[in-house]
């Protein structure tokens, strides 16, 4: 079975917007974390580190699913 182009292009969006929505998260928490540590609120920036290192495997699959999706076989 394979899913139509239809479906394989909404899916990639879908995988494209959450994406990049949680690497935004990743950059929001590390600037919050920096304002934090200029605060001298060294528990709170470091909770703020902590919490966006999970985020950071999430700046590079939008690259890539961009580009998938800009191939003109996928666009068809």
């Amino acid at each position: 079975m394979t899913i139509s182009k239809a479906y394989q292009r909404d899916i990639l969006g879908l995988a494209f917007i959450i994406s990049s929505v949680l690497a935004t998260l990743y950059i929001l928490l590390d600037i919050s974390a920096l304002f934090a540590y200029l605060n001298h609120e060294d528990k709170i920036a470091s909770i703020f580190i902590h919490e966006s290192i999970y985020f950071l495997i999430f700046l590079i699959p939008p690259y890539f699913i961009a580009k998938y999706m800009n191939r003109k076989d996928t666009i068809k």
